[in-house]
């Protein structure tokens, strides 16, 4: 192992140093008990850094340093990792729970209100991932992996639990999109805004659902590598072709939103609604977004000629 990568002592002492300051002015900032109540996500936050420099001080005190480092490391980083975002899911619930009262008394618009509430949804599923992680880790010895020709760890398929989450995700992504095309459909109705404005955002939505369809695909090829019908190269193959399909829908489905928003700047121009700097600036990026196009149908062909 070269020793450049080696954390010695000057590093070690140096991040202890710098953690115990930090630990020490966050004890500070903490009211006197009985007056104040403090905030959980503060509390967890403060056990957070508390852990970390608890982890600096044991790697510092192992013999076996030197033949597991990256182990320590990586499981310190890991742990820390858990009890931020933990202390992150407590400020996002405490958030909720706020935006939940105003919304019950009129001072928080229901969509507002959905937005705060999917927010601290997704950081529950952050924390789900973080701790899945830090298990494989304590579980291998090495940095998670998510390819979808990864073994699986003493029996646990870690790939496949990522998946689960990445697809809960996704659904709360779409979720938001729904009733944002919901709101942006009322608006149009009303005469309120173009029509345009609608056929994008739908549009944008049809991709992310598509998104769902996606991970299920991948599912099944994590299945049948595990059952071994298939080859971890067969598997690389499969899903760089799922993820290029994901792309040209999304490149496709740029170029025509911006193609109809092209055509609408260059009506506005003629009349002298606006400047030529918004549709040379609109002209580019349809540009950008038919050379993206072009690329994702590039790797597509050499893809389907490998399979």
């Amino acid at each position: 192992m070269p020793k450049s990568f080696e954390p010695d002592s000057q590093f070690l002492d140096k991040l202890e140093w710098q953690l115990a300051s930090e630990f020490r002015r966050m004890s500070r900032l903490k009211p006197a008990a009985g007056n104040v109540a403090v905030p959980r996500w503060v509390v967890a936050f403060s056990l957070a850094a508390g852990v970390l420099l608890m982890g600096v001080a044991a790697i510092k005190a192992a013999d076996s340093i030197k033949e597991a480092w990256r182990k320590k490391i990586e499981i310190a980083r890991l742990e820390t990792d858990v009890k931020l975002k933990g202390a992150f899911l407590e400020f996002k619930k405490e958030l909720t729970a706020r935006a939940e009262t105003q919304a019950s008394v009129g001072l928080t618009r229901e969509d507002e209100y959905l937005w705060i509430k999917t927010g601290a949804e997704g950081a529950a599923l952050d924390l789900e991932r973080a701790r899945l992680d830090l298990d494989e880790v304590k579980a291998s010895g090495e940095t998670p992996h998510n390819e979808l020709y990864a073994p699986a760890v003493d029996g646990r398929d870690f790939v496949s639990e990522r998946l689960v989450i990445e697809r809960k995700v996704l659904e709360l992504d779409v979720g938001l999109r729904r009733a944002r095309d919901e709101r942006l459909k009322h608006r149009v109705d009303l005469g309120l805004a173009p029509h345009d404005w609608l056929d994008g955002s739908v549009a944008s939505t049809a991709v992310q659902e598509a998104g769902i369809g996606d991970i299920e695909k991948r599912f099944a090829l994590r299945k049948r590598f595990l059952a071994g019908t298939i080859t971890a190269e067969e598997v690389e193959i499969e899903d760089r072709m799922t993820a290029v399909e994901r792309d040209l829908r999304q490149a496709q489905s740029t170029v025509d939103s911006l193609k109809k928003r092209l055509e609408s700047l260059q009506a506005k121009e003629a009349v002298g609604m606006i400047s030529d700097t918004e549709v040379q600036q609109a002209q580019f990026g349809l540009s950008y977004a038919q050379a993206q196009l072009s690329l994702a149908l590039l790797e597509k062909d050499v893809l389907s000629k490998i399979k």
